[in-house]
């Protein structure tokens, strides 16, 4: 139930609708406080007043020019904003798009200029200008006035705001903390000299061959393992899920395997695909691939001939380095998840560091295999990450990318310089000293 709330509150503030709302509401509270306190205390109209001095009249123009006002802002900063999105998913890719409509500040403008319009409209409602009972709500004029400057300088602080955020350094920063914060989530953050052994819990789990299919399709977002654990230590069953955040599902593929059948084979698959948090798009709740796939877009299309932005690229690689060597300062979570009673009952298809290598060098490799710098730049994340870790199998991944960069650099590169300069690069880095390196000839 945790992970579907945090899916689902994700998905709520990577929306233009649900600030605004909650600040509207707020300005119609305001409004009814502020409306009270002018029905108790009594009228003023001595004119002394410095900050409000005029009679109905003044404040029902001065009302109407400010609720006139927000709603010419709101539509310049909407089209702003749209102008702003549509170069941002033309530049650095659809999938980064989540990234600014989570921009609270970009919500807090759009909620500013609306609440504003809505407490204007709700108080010169309340104005009477002339008649027997003539009546001017001054604290809430005041109120009124203070909104709307305190909207210009919202607006002001927008417009440097969006400048600053469209800058690819800012970019590639926000996307790397999600990757940090999700790596935080699926890696244990001290490093354990105790593993898990893989053979042992395939042996453990050898009974699970019960296979149980999906019923829709779609990107899984996130597993929740508390709901597995709890039917399988219901009905005494072990639960294999060979299936991980970020693949995609189609009806009938095999989610999971079980060590026996139940009675019931509709509640066994309503509760293994309840468990799975499917949508069209992945998110990086417990999929650390995602953001390093987003690192890898950015630099990619950083590296086309359309925009050709060598340095963007490798500030994206920078990003990587970091997330890699994060990883190589965490140790692994085990796969295999115990009920309340301690009991092996959950074995879950993990993404190891190997397999998140591979996704952050492949693409990168092939693309950017005639940029001397790129490669440079891969090379020595390459050196940096290696100097962090332990773990053999993650030292294979690495010099394996290591390998298949050296080789593309002997085609991709033109000048004879530049393929030295990878060589030479590529020979100091083989002679660190790594644990079960493999042989190369």
């Amino acid at each position: 139930m945790k992970i579907k709330f945090a899916i689902t509150w994700n998905s709520i503030r990577s929306s233009y609708w649900f600030l605004p709302c909650l600040m509207v509401g707020g300005a119609i509270i305001l409004s009814v406080i502020t409306l009270k306190i002018d029905f108790a205390l009594p009228t003023n109209r001595d004119g002394t007043d410095w900050f409000y001095s005029s009679g109905g009249e003044g404040a029902r123009a001065l009302l109407a020019t400010l609720a006139a006002s927000m709603v010419t802002i709101f539509g310049v900063v909407f089209s702003i904003v749209i102008v702003a999105l549509t170069l941002a998913s033309s530049q650095f890719g659809p999938r980064l798009l989540r990234t600014f409509l989570r921009d609270r500040v970009d919500q807090v403008a759009i909620g500013t200029f609306i609440s504003t319009f809505v407490y204007c409209v709700l108080i010169l409602r309340t104005v009477r200008a002339s008649g027997n009972n003539p009546f001017v709500p001054e604290i809430s004029v005041r109120t009124a006035i203070a909104l709307g400057m305190f909207s210009l300088g919202v607006l002001i602080y927008f417009i440097n705001h969006l400048s600053a955020s469209l800058q690819a350094s800012h970019i590639i920063a926000a996307v790397g903390l999600d990757l940090d914060t999700t790596i935080d989530h699926e890696f244990d953050a001290t490093l354990d000299d105790e593993s898990f052994d893989s053979e042992a819990a395939d042996d453990l789990f050898a009974s699970a061959t019960f296979a149980v299919g999906a019923t829709n399709r779609g990107y899984i977002q996130a597993i929740e393992h508390t709901e597995l654990l709890q039917m399988a230590e219901k009905h005494d069953l072990l639960v294999h899920v060979p299936v991980r955040p970020g693949d995609f599902v189609v009806p009938g593929d095999t989610v999971a395997f079980t060590s026996a059948e139940l009675d019931d084979p509709n509640l066994l698959s309503t509760t293994v695909n309840t468990a799975l948090l499917l949508g069209v798009d992945r998110t990086n709740e417990q999929d650390v691939e995602f953001p390093v796939n987003q690192l890898v877009q950015l630099a990619i299309r950083s590296l086309s001939p359309a925009i050709n932005d060598p340095i963007t690229a490798m500030m994206a690689i920078e990003q990587l380095r970091a997330g890699l060597c994060r990883i190589a300062d965490h140790s692994m979570k085990s796969p295999v998840l115990t009920d309340s009673q301690g009991v092996a009952r959950l074995l879950v298809t993990k993404q190891t560091p190997e397999h998140i290598t591979d996704a952050a060098f492949s693409l990168l490799r092939q693309y950017g295999s005639s940029n001397l710098e790129v490669t440079l730049s891969l090379l020595n994340m390459i050196e940096q990450v290696s100097r962090r870790t332990t773990d053999p199998a993650f030292h294979r991944a690495l010099f394996r990318q290591a390998l298949q960069i050296d080789l593309g650099s002997r085609t991709g590169l033109p000048a004879e310089a530049d393929r030295k300069r990878v060589a030479e690069h590529y020979a100091r880095l083989t002679q660190l000293p790594w644990p079960a390196l493999p042989k190369t000839s």
